[in-house]
C-alpha cells in the first residue's frame, strides 16, 4: 500500500467538522461542504399553466379543504386520466407560492423510482446531503426535514398504483415516509377513486369531472389562434365537444392541432366523424411543457396505464370493462353488467372461467371500474343500478384491442405479442352481442333502455362473423320499438337487418325478404307510401320467386295486405277494397275467420267503406270487430283499443257527438295506460280534439292540439302526414 492511499484510508476512519483543513504532510484535503439549505424550498417540475382555464366548481372545493391557514390538512383530486387533474394540483401549487415563507414541493408518486428520485432533489432543497443516506434513511430524512419546515406544501402526483402507500397491500410501504404533524398541507393526485377513504378522509376526495361546455370552450379558444376563433360556429363547435366527451385533454389536442395545421373547425370536425381518421386524429401525441415527457399525451392511449393495473388485479373487471366497451356508453343496466362476468363467448376458454362470479362479487368489480373513473353510476332506484361510460374509453379499450391483433407473417405465423383468442375485439365483442340477446329472448317486451344496447352491439357483427345473430336480435328490436311507436328510430334498425341478412345469406333468402317486409310496414307508418309500395311489390315478387312459397302461404298473403293498406292509406279505396276482399278471403280459408290477422283486415275494409261514404256498412263492421277483439284480447290490449278508437271516429261523422266522446275519451284513457307516449295515443287526442270543435269547445280542442302537434314533432318529425 502507498503512502497515500493509507493517508487516505486513516482520513475515512476520522470525522471532521465542516471545512476542515487538514494538513498532512503532502497532503492537503478540504471536505467538501453539505449544501446549504435554501432560505424557502421550492420543487415544481412544470412551468405555470399562464392558459389554465379556471374550473370554478373543482378549485373551490379544493381552496375548502386547503386552506392556506395554520394546520395540517390534506385532499386528494381523483378522476379519469386526461381529466386534468395535474393541471388543477400545478395551478394550485403556484398559489401557495404567493407566500414567500412556504415551501411548495412537488413528487412524482406514480412508482418508488419516481418518488424516490424526487425526494433527493427535495433532499437537497433542504440541505439534507445524500452522499451519507440512501434508501430509507434517505426518505426519513427528507420527510423529517418537510416536517420541519414552519409552512410547506407538499403536491403527491398521478399516485395511481395506491398499493405503494399500503393500500390493499402487505408489506413494505411508503406511507410512512409521507410527512405530517401539526403544520403542512398535501394533495394527492390519482386516477383510483379508492384514495378517498384510504389515504385521505372520506370527505376530502375531490372527483375531477370533465369540464363544462363553457369551460370546454374557453379550453379551445386558448389553443387556437386568433384568426380561427372568428371562422367558428356554434353548431361546430358543440358537435365537436360533444365527440370529445369534454375531456380536457382531447379538447386541448384538438385545438392545438388545429392551430398547428390550421384546420378550420368544421373540417377537424368531419375528419372525427369519419371511421378511417378518427383514431389517427385521436392517437396523436403532441408534447406538452406542463406533462411529463415520457407520458403520453394520446388520448387513445392515456388510459393504457390504468387497464393494465385492472388488468392485473381483477381478471372479472377487466372482462366486464372490455365487455361493455361493445355496448352503448349510456344507461347501462346493471343486469348487462352481470352478464358481463359471467359465462363465455368461446369453447376454448379456461374452464375456470366458467365459474359462476356472485353478485357480490361482480358489484366488486364493478365498483373497480368506478373508483377508476371509467364508470359513472347513473342512478340508483328501486334496488336497480345504471352506469354510464365515458365514450373515449370506450374507444381507447376497442383501439387497443384492434392494434394488438395477431398479423400473420410471410411464413403464416403469429406476430403479436399474445394471440390469446379471449383477449380480442371479436371475442368481447361477441359477448357483447350475447348477453344483450339474451335479454331480448328471455322478455318478449324489455325495457326501452336495453333498446339502445342492442342496436350497438349490431355494429360489430362484422367484426365478430356474427350478422346473423345480430340480424335476428335487430328484429326483436324492430319489434319492440313497432310497440312503442318509435318508427323513426326503426327504420335504420330494419336497414340495418336487410344489409346484415344480404351480406350473410344472399338478397334472395327468404330471412332477407322478411327484413324488407318488416321494413314496408316501417315506411307506411312513417307515411312514405310510394316506397312502402315499390319495396312491398318487390318482397311480393321476391317470394314468388323463391319457389317455397305458395299463393296461399301466410307470408304471401300478409305481402298482399300490405298492398292494400298502402293503397287505402294512398286513397285509392277501389284497389283497396278489392286487394282487402281478395286477402280476407284467402285468410278465412287459411287460418280461419277469428284469426288477429283476419280480423285486422276486416277493420281495414270498414275504415274503406267508411272513406267511400258506406257508413252503415262501416259501423256494422266496426262493431263485430270490436266484439271479436273483445272476447280474445280483452279491453286494455292495444289491438281493441284501436277498434274503440276507429268507432269513436266513425260516430263522430254520423254527428253522434256525445258517444263519439265517451268513447273517444276511453281509448285515449286505456291508450295512455297500456302504450303511454305513443302515435296511438297522439292520433286519438287529435280525435278528441277534432270531437270538442264539432261540440263549439274550440278552447279545449285548441289546447289539446297544441299538446299533439308538440308530441307528433318530437316523436315523428314534422314532416309526419300525421304532424303535417
Amino acid at each position: 500500500m502507498t503512502a497515500s492511499e493509507r493517508e487516505w484510508r486513516e482520513i475515512g476512519h476520522n470525522s471532521f467538522g465542516p471545512d476542515a483543513f487538514i494538513n498532512q504532510g503532502n497532503l492537503h484535503v478540504h471536505l467538501p461542504l453539505p449544501p446549504a439549505p435554501a432560505k424557502v424550498a421550492r420543487v415544481i417540475p412544470y412551468l405555470l399553466n399562464e392558459d389554465l382555464v379556471y374550473r370554478k366548481e373543482v378549485v373551490d372545493q379544493l381552496d375548502k379543504l386547503l386552506p392556506p391557514s395554520p394546520g395540517f390538512y390534506n385532499a386528494a383530486l381523483w378522476g379519469l386520466g386526461g381529466s386534468g387533474k395535474t393541471q388543477i394540483a400545478l395551478d394550485y401549487a403556484y398559489r401557495r407560492c404567493v407566500d414567500d415563507e412556504c415551501c411548495v414541493l412537488w413528487v412524482h408518486a406514480d412508482s418508488e423510482a419516481t418518488f424516490t428520485s424526487d425526494y433527493k432533489a427535495i433532499g437537497k432543497k433542504l440541505g439534507i446531503s445524500g452522499e451519507s443516506l440512501d434508501g430509507p434513511e434517505l426518505l426519513a430524512a427528507v420527510r423529517d426535514g418537510i416536517e420541519a419546515q414552519p409552512r410547506w406544501v407538499l403536491i403527491l402526483d398521478n399516485a395511481d398504483d395506491l398499493g405503494l402507500f399500503g393500500v390493499g397491500r402487505k408489506g413494505g410501504s411508503l406511507a410512512k415516509f409521507i410527512p405530517g404533524g401539526l403544520q403542512g398541507t398535501i394533495l394527492w393526485t390519482s386516477r383510483d377513486g379508492r384514495i378517498t377513504g384510504t389515504l385521505v378522509g372520506p370527505s376530502r376526495g375531490i372527483e375531477v369531472p370533465s369540464m363544462t361546455k363553457d369551460e370546454a370552450i374557453s379550453l379551445l379558444e386558448m389553443s387556437m389562434s386568433d384568426n380561427m376563433k372568428s371562422g367558428m360556429e356554434d353548431a361546430e363547435i358543440d358537435r365537436l365537444l360533444e365527440e370529445l366527451q369534454l375531456l380536457p385533454l382531447a379538447v386541448s389536442q384538438a385545438g392545438v392541432y388545429m392551430r398547428r395545421t390550421r384546420t378550420p373547425v368544421k373540417e377537424y370536425l368531419n375528419l372525427l366523424l369519419q371511421g378511417t381518421s378518427r383514431w389517427d386524429l385521436l392517437k396523436i401525441n403532441d408534447s406538452d411543457r406542463h406533462r411529463r415527457p415520457e407520458v403520453s399525451n394520446s388520448v387513445l392511449e392515456t388510459w393504457k396505464i390504468s387497464i393494465e393495473r385492472i388488468q392485473e388485479e381483477s381478471k372479472l373487471s377487466y372482462r366486464i370493462l372490455h365487455v361493455i366497451a361493445y355496448l352503448y356508453n349510456q344507461d347501462i343496466p346493471h343486469q348487462l353488467m352481470q352478464a358481463a362476468g359471467q359465462g363465455s363467448a368461446s369453447s376454448q376458454e379456461d374452464e375456470n372461467a366458467y365459474r359462476q362470479n356472485t353478485d357480490l362479487e361482480v358489484l366488486q368489480a364493478v365498483t373497480r371500474l368506478v373508483e377508476f373513473s371509467f364508470l359513472h353510476t347513473r342512478r340508483v332506484e328501486e334496488g336497480q343500478r345504471s352506469y354510464e361510460m365515458h365514450k373515449l374509453v370506450q374507444e381507447a379499450i376497442r383501439y387497443g384491442l384492434r392494434v394488438q391483433q395477431p398479423e400473420k407473417s410471410p411464413l403464416g405465423e403469429s406476430t403479436a405479442l399474445t394471440d390469446s383468442p379471449q383477449n380480442t375485439e371479436a371475442y368481447f365483442s361477441a359477448i357483447a352481442l350475447k348477453i344483450v340477446n339474451d335479454v331480448f329472448e328471455n322478455v318478449p317486451l324489455p325495457g326501452y333502455c336495453y333498446i339502445p344496447h342492442a342496436i350497438q352491439v349490431g355494429e360489430w357483427a362484422e367484426v365478430n362473423g356474427k350478422e346473423v345473430e345480430a340480424s335476428a336480435l335487430l328484429c326483436r328490436v324492430s319489434a319492440c320499438m313497432y310497440a312503442y311507436g318509435r318508427w323513426r328510430e326503426r327504420e335504420p334498425v330494419d336497414r340495418k337487418v336487410i344489409n346484415l341478412r344480404t351480406k350473410a345469406l344472399g338478397e334472395k333468402h327468404l330471412d332477407t325478404i322478411e327484413g324488407m317486409a318488416i321494413l314496408v310496414v316501417t315506411l307506411i307508418w312513417l307515411g312514405r307510401y310510394s316506397e312502402a309500395e315499390k319495396l312491398a311489390e318487390q318482397v311480393l315478387e321476391l317470394r314468388r320467386q323463391s319457389g317455397s312459397l305458395c299463393d296461399k302461404h301466410p307470408k304471401m298473403i300478409t305481402s298482399m295486405a300490405y298492398l292494400a293498406i298502402i293503397h287505402q292509406f294512398q286513397a285509392r279505396y277501389d284497389e283497396a277494397e278489392r286487394l282487402t276482399e281478395q286477402v280476407l278471403s284467402l285468410q278465412r280459408e287459411v287460418i280461419g275467420d277469428d284469426h288477429p290477422q283476419t280480423v285486422n283486415m276486416k277493420e281495414n275494409l270498414a275504415i274503406i267503406y267508411f272513406s267511400q261514404g258506406r257508413r252503415k256498412e262501416a259501423e256494422v263492421l266496426m262493431k263485430q270487430t270490436l266484439d271479436v277483439r273483445r272476447e280474445i284480447f280483452g279491453d286494455k290490449h292495444p289491438a281493441t283499443i284501436r277498434s274503440i278508437s276507429q268507432l269513436a271516429i266513425l260516430l263522430s261523422d254520423q254527428g253522434r257527438y256525445d258517444d263519439s266522446e265517451k268513447l273517444a275519451k276511453q281509448a285515449l284513457a286505456l291508450y295512455q295506460a297500456v302504450l303511454g307516449s305513443h302515435p296511438h295515443t297522439f292520433s286519438t287526442m287529435a280525435d278528441l280534439a277534432e270531437i270538442y270543435i264539432f261540440q263549439g269547445r274550440y278552447v279545449e280542442s285548441e289546447e289539446l292540439n297544441k299538446q299533439v302537434l308538440s308530441l307528433q314533432l318530437r316523436d315523428l318529425g314534422d314532416k309526419h302526414p300525421d304532424t303535417v
